[in-house]
């Protein structure tokens, strides 16, 4: 249902958002007047030695834009911001990974994809950075779609010209 995902889709922001600015405070203790200690911040300290929730979290998130029927787009790209700046190191493994499972010929096209998919983020969070994102991460999925119907569409024509022949 697009609402339930929805609604998750920003409760995973809304987590994921507070994590990144207690991770991200300047440098000091704490980022406000009145802030929650980074040190005592439970999701913090959950996620400093539990990495590989977030790194499902991301890689969940990011097959789903990218393989599945994705009807709300929009709510998944919020919290895939998030993620891969919290993640940056391992969406740079997750991304190789991805590349290394095309076909030889589409690994350059898929790298492509990737680098048009950053282009112009900033490591922040505020409006702007997120919506240049969301932009990008449609043109993102768009452009996986569309190289995925070239190929089945060539492997169709390949199949065609087999039979007649």
């Amino acid at each position: 249902d697009t609402s339930v995902c929805s609604g998750c889709c920003a409760t995973l922001d809304h987590i994921v958002t507070h994590l990144f600015k207690q991770l991200n405070n300047k440098g000091s203790k704490k980022a406000a007047l009145g802030s929650v200690d980074v040190e005592n911040d439970s999701l913090v300290k959950v996620m400093k030695h539990q990495p590989q929730i977030l790194h499902q979290m991301l890689s969940t998130v990011l097959n789903i834009i990218m393989f599945e029927d994705c009807r709300n787009q929009w709510s998944m790209s919020r919290p895939l911001l998030p993620l891969i700046l919290l993640n940056n190191e391992y969406f740079g493994q997750l991304r190789q990974q991805i590349i290394s499972q095309q076909a030889a010929d589409k690994q350059t096209m898929m790298a492509h994809f990737f680098e048009n998919l950053m282009e112009g983020i900033q490591p922040h969070l505020q409006s702007k950075n997120r919506d240049k994102f969301t932009q990008n991460l449609s043109v993102f999925r768009r452009e996986i779609n569309d190289s995925f119907k070239d190929a089945v569409v060539s492997l169709v024509s390949n199949n065609s010209e087999m039979m007649t022949t």
